[in-house]
This record gives structure tokens, sequence and C-alpha cells, in this order.
């Protein structure tokens, strides 16, 4: 999984007012001519168990949306899998933890470029590095000896059609909200002690203001592309080995967790996709 460099690649040219009945049209079409693929979902269980389904159809026709490009939510969770993998033996691994507690830029291991690669990057720096640097709070050493996967799910799906002068805009957001990042994570290296509070609420009003003082692109209505946002569902069992700071003991912890990741990409061509994960989640219980 590579991390988007563009946007997308430049679609075809489009007229400024769609044919909103014709668009209709082959919306239907596609979703009755793949409706086979809708069964062969259910076969490979593909949503969550507890899902109506309503739901499950919904979710399924929410992926025939875009117009040029077909996803294969089975192919798609295939891959999933595989990045949820190599991001939980990653937020275990030493090196990220060490990198993300210090978040020293000289001392920077091969494995921060690779999550950085797979993640866009106010996800990567308040959401993972955060993570991870609690993992390793009060754990001087700890592997992550086991990792099994129970059960994978495409628990949610949506499409959106921004115009290019609304993406130049998210990213002078974007700017914003890692500058801030930047600031915060800072400051809370430079406090011996634990964070002022009011100082921190005062930070974020500060940060709020900046945001809404962002300058929105004038739009055009020339040209409008499609991303699309997958939502998959991971259980996992999850056994550590960790070295107690207080006792120097070593000990052994089987948790259950559920994380989620939220996939996005262009598809507007099918040259377009190319997924980050834009936004994670995770819930766990000790088990044994």
């Amino acid at each position: 999984m590579r991390r988007v460099r563009h946007f997308s690649s430049p679609p075809d040219a489009q007229p400024p007012y769609r044919n909103f009945y014709g668009d209709l049209s082959q919306y239907l079409k596609r979703v009755l001519d793949r409706k086979d693929q809708l069964k062969r979902y259910l076969d490979h269980s593909v949503f969550p168990p507890s899902n109506w389904t309503l739901r499950n159809y919904y979710l399924y026709a929410q992926l025939q949306l875009p117009s040029k490009t077909e996803i294969d939510a089975v192919e798609f969770l295939d891959g999933a899998r595989f990045a949820c993998d190599r991001i939980l033996r990653a937020m275990h691994s030493p090196e990220l933890i060490d990198f993300a507690t210090a978040n020293a830029p000289f001392n920077r291991p091969a494995i921060a470029d690779e999550m950085e690669q797979m993640f866009e990057s106010t996800c990567y720096q308040g959401q993972l590095l955060p993570r991870t640097r609690r993992l390793g709070l009060g754990v001087p050493s700890q592997e992550l000896k086991e990792l099994d996967f129970t059960n994978v799910y495409l628990s949610g799906v949506k499409l959106d059609r921004p115009t290019r002068a609304y993406l130049k805009t998210e990213e002078k957001l974007r700017a914003v909200a890692l500058q801030a990042i930047a600031e915060q994570q800072h400051k809370l290296r430079q406090m011996s002690e634990r964070p002022n509070i009011t100082e921190m609420m005062s930070d974020l009003s500060s940060i709020k203001k900046k945001m809404e003082s962002v300058e929105m692109e004038p739009e055009d209505g020339s040209e409008t592309l499609e991303r699309l946002q997958l939502r998959a569902l991971f259980h996992t069992t999850q056994t550590v080995e960790a070295v107690s700071a207080m006792t120097s003991e070593r000990v052994a912890v089987k948790s259950d967790v559920k994380t989620t990741l939220c996939f996005e990409s262009f598809v507007t061509n099918p040259e377009d996709v190319d997924w980050q994960i834009v936004q994670m989640n995770q819930f766990g219980r000790v088990v044994s």
C-alpha cells in the first residue's frame, strides 16, 4: 500500500452540469448487473454478522456508486487485513515505540517511514504515533508474541464528490492541523510536570481560530472528482509479553482487540486507486 502522492490522475473532462437522470440510470444498472457480487460477499462474510439484511444491501449499493471504478470488497479486505497486520506489529516494535516517544527526526527508523506511507499525514501524527507512544508507557520492554485475526469485516462505505477547489482548501486545513500537532508535541516534550490543562484549552481555542480563518478556494464548478472511504473492522487476539517497570518481572497479557481502519482513495478512474488510512480506532479487553 502506497501513500497517495497526488490527489488523482487528471480525469477526462466532464461537463459542468451532470445529467442527474442519466447518472441515476447508469448507477441502477451497475447495481443490478453486479448483483451476483452481493451473494459472493455474503458467502465470504464480508459484512458484520450483526448487520440487518437491508444494511448489507445498502453497503453493497454504496460500493457501486463510483461511475468508472469497480471495487471488489473481498479483494479489498484481503489487502486491508495485510495492512492491519503490518500496523499492529509495527505499533509493538521497539523501534517505532522509541521513535513515537522521542519523536526525534534524527533517529527515524525504517518502520516509521513505512507507516507514514500508509497513513494520511494528520492521522499518522495525531492517531498512530500517540497510540504507539501510550503502548510504551511504563513498559521498558515488550514483544508481540501472537497476533491472530478472528474476523475482518467491511463496516462502512462512503462516497463524496469534491471539486479541485475544495481539495485545495482541504490541503490548507491539513497544513494548519499538522503545524498545531507539531507544536503540541513539542510543548508536551518540554513539560517536566503534568500538562497545564488551562494552557492546553487555550491552545485548542487558538487552533480553532486558525482553522476558521483559512480562506476557502473559489469554486469554479468545472470538475468533480470521486473519493471513496471504506471502513474495515478487525477482530484480533493479541498476546504481548512485557517487562514490568515496577518489578522487572516478565508477564504475558492476552487481549481481544477491535481495530477500525478507515481507508480512503480517489476512484474517479481505476488508475487513481491508491488507499490511505485516514482514521484509526481501537478497543480492547484483557482476557488473561
